[in-house]
């Protein structure tokens, strides 16, 4: 029986170990590269480490002052938030007052608790220092802005014009301009009641030209024109008309048809 001696091949074997050789460099390489990024990433963890341990002592300062300044920020939202509950309910138990009714005694079906005032002097004397101490209670907020206002309003029913002037002056002249065009519509009206015509047309044209939301151009007109019908009559009638067809539908448009048609009576 022959025995079978195998002869290598010098060529297919090194052809064999050249493929072995590069299988290898390319899982070595997989292995480097996931031993580089292993590396990378506990060499961060410990730059981390190190920051947090040698800055600790900062760091737990920035904390407690981060957790004191959110303290004092909330702290300040709930107190004016609770100002602003306050004034809401002082500035609605001063307008409670300013629209109550007045009578001698109570009319039959009229509940007597909404009856407190004999005469409307007693009524505005009360409303009046009820605003006047929402005004400077909560003179900051909004609610001490408006009682400001009704203030004036009060002053001025009361006779006291000097000081209604004086009042609602000052508040037009401030950047609110809603609560600006209230104290002037105001304004113009004890120009009316004073005799100062002039002066009240000048204040309801500046109206007109830069109207509120508080005060529209329809409301404007309306109150000039109906000033108009006591110095210039003619221009009333040209007004309302022009009201009336501005406007039609509305409430402003519906008083200049009522007025056009009480002028033609």
């Amino acid at each position: 029986m022959g025995i079978g001696i195998r002869v290598s091949d010098p060529v297919g074997d090194s052809r064999n170990c050249w493929q072995f050789e590069g299988e290898i460099e390319k899982t070595l390489a997989r292995l480097t590269r996931q031993e580089l990024k292993k590396d990378e990433l506990a060499e961060r963890l410990r730059s981390i480490r190190d920051f947090l341990f040698q800055n600790q002592q900062k760091i737990a300062q920035v904390s407690v002052i981060t957790v004191v300044v959110f303290g004092v920020i909330v702290g300040a939202f709930l107190y004016v938030r609770n100002r602003q509950t306050q004034g809401s309910d002082a500035l609605a138990q001063a307008m409670t007052t300013f629209h109550a009714a007045v009578a001698e005694a109570p009319p039959p079906n009229v509940n007597p608790a909404t009856l407190r005032f004999k005469t409307a002097n007693e009524k505005n004397q009360q409303a009046l220092q009820e605003f006047t101490a929402v005004a400077r209670r909560y003179s900051w907020y909004s609610q001490g802005k408006l009682a400001r206002y009704y203030a004036a309003l009060c002053e001025r029913e009361l006779g006291k014009f000097s000081e209604a002037e004086n009042d609602l002056t000052a508040i037009a002249s401030e950047r609110n301009r809603d609560l600006g065009a209230l104290a002037k519509m105001a304004l113009a009206g004890i120009d009316e009641q004073t005799g100062r015509t002039g002066q009240a047309e000048k204040i309801y044209r500046d109206l007109e030209d830069h109207p509120a939301s508080t005060v529209p151009r329809a409301t404007v007109e309306l109150a000039l024109a109906e000033l108009y019908q006591k110095t210039k009559p003619a221009e009333a009638t040209a007004l309302y008309k022009k009201i009336e067809t501005n406007y039609p539908g509305s409430a402003a448009g519906d008083q200049a048809s009522k007025m056009l048609q009480s002028q033609t009576r």
